[in-house]
C-alpha cells in the first residue's frame, strides 16, 4: 500500500510539473557583474540548480585555458582562448547563475574583450560563435538532465514490475495453498467419518468386553 502511495505521489508531482516544450534560446541582455551593468548573453538551462550549472560550466571553461575562479556566486575566467573566434585574443569571461521560480536556471555570460564586452550589434560574428556555445551548453545539459530522470523513472519501473511479479507469485502460492487445503479438508471429513464409524465399532467392542469382565467377577464370585 505505502508503495501505491509513493507511486501515485510521483506521478502527480511529474504531470503537474508539465511536460511542455523546453526549448533553448540564447538571447541578448544587459546584467549586473561585479564589473557593473555589462552587455551578456543569456540561456535557461531547464531543470537544473544553479550550483550544478555552475560546476558544469566550470568545466566547460576549462577548454578555453583561462585562470578560473569564483566569488559570490560569479565565475571568472581570466584570460580565455576561444579558437572559434579566429585570432589568438585573450578575453575575460565574467558567468553568473540566477534560479527562477520554476526551478529552472537563468545564465547570464559577459565576455570582455578588451575593452568592450561583447554584442551582437558590435561584434556579430564572435556573438555568434558565444551564442553557438552557450545553446550546446545548456542543450546538452538540460538533455543530460532528463536522460537521468528516464534512467531513474526505469529504475522505478522495473522494480514496480519485479514487485508486480513477486504478487502474481504469491496470489499462485495461495490459490495452490487453497487447493490443498481442500484437499485436506476433504480427506480430514472422510476421516471423521472412518473415525466415528471406529468409535461405534469400538463401543460395542468395550460393551462386549465389559459383559466378560462382570461374568468373570462373577465366575470369582461363584468359588467358596
Amino acid at each position: 500500500m505505502k508503495q501505491i502511495i509513493f507511486t501515485g505521489l510521483f506521478i502527480t508531482i511529474f504531470f503537474s510539473a508539465g511536460i511542455g516544450q523546453h526549448k533553448i534560446e540564447v538571447k541578448e541582455t544587459s546584467y549586473g557583474f561585479s564589473t557593473g551593468k555589462q552587455y551578456a548573453l543569456y540561456v535557461t538551462v531547464f531543470e537544473a540548480k544553479p550550483k550544478d550549472v555552475a560546476k558544469a560550466w566550470q568545466k566547460r571553461l576549462r577548454d578555453f585555458k583561462g585562470k578560473n575562479s569564483e566569488k559570490k556566486g560569479e565565475i571568472f575566467s581570466d584570460n580565455a582562448i576561444i579558437r572559434d573566434f579566429n585570432d589568438n585574443n585573450a578575453v575575460d569571461i565574467y558567468s553568473n547563475f540566477k534560479e527562477t521560480k520554476d526551478g529552472n536556471t537563468d545564465m547570464y555570460v559577459a565576455v570582455n574583450l578588451g575593452g568592450a564586452y561583447l554584442s551582437s550589434s558590435e561584434h556579430p560574428e564572435k556573438y555568434k560563435v558565444m551564442k553557438k556555445i552557450l545553446y550546446d551548453f545548456a542543450k546538452k545539459m538540460s538533455q543530460d538532465i532528463v536522460h537521468q530522470q528516464i534512467k531513474d523513472a526505469e529504475k522505478l519501473l522495473a522494480g514496480l514490475k519485479s514487485e508486480q511479479k513477486k504478487l502474481i507469485g504469491k496470489n499462485e502460492d495461495l490459490r495452490k495453498n487453497i487447493a490443498d487445503y481442500k484437499e485436506k479438508i476433504k480427506k480430514c471429513e472422510s476421516d471423521i467419518k472412518e473415525n466415528l464409524l471406529n468409535q461405534e465399532a469400538k463401543k460395542k467392542e468395550i460393551e462386549a468386553q465389559h459383559k466378560i469382565v462382570d461374568a468373570l467377577n462373577q465366575k470369582l464370585k461363584a468359588i467358596k
